[in-house]
């Protein structure tokens, strides 16, 4: 199996860091506020809903358990980047198509 590059799962991953970064920098500004975390759970929901599932139906997921933030991070990247690769292969894949009498296979 050849390795898995992908310039544009890169950079879906790389987009979704920030939104972790932005996130979690506006989680730290409002610390001790109500709904202070709403957007880092909103940009973990990927993550709080694959472990919901995986734990039988409750998750707590908030910007205090850093732990947990560094693994969304980390999932929701990983997923960005899957995204990405599919993505940009499925492209490449009609752009073959597309470009096949000009070729010469």
């Amino acid at each position: 199996m050849k390795r898995m590059k992908s310039a544009t799962g890169a950079v879906f991953a790389a987009l979704y860091a920030a939104a972790f970064g932005v996130a979690y920098v506006d989680f730290l500004r409002k610390t001790g506020q109500w709904f202070a975390d709403i957007w880092l759970v909103l940009v973990a929901l990927p993550f709080t809903l694959a472990m919901r599932w995986l734990a039988g139906g409750s998750y707590d997921f908030s910007g205090d358990a850093t732990t947990r933030v560094i693994a969304a991070a980390a999932f929701c990247c990983a997923l960005a980047y899957l995204a990405g690769a599919l993505v940009e292969a499925a492209v490449r894949a009609c752009f073959r198509f597309v470009t096949r009498i000009w070729r010469k296979v």
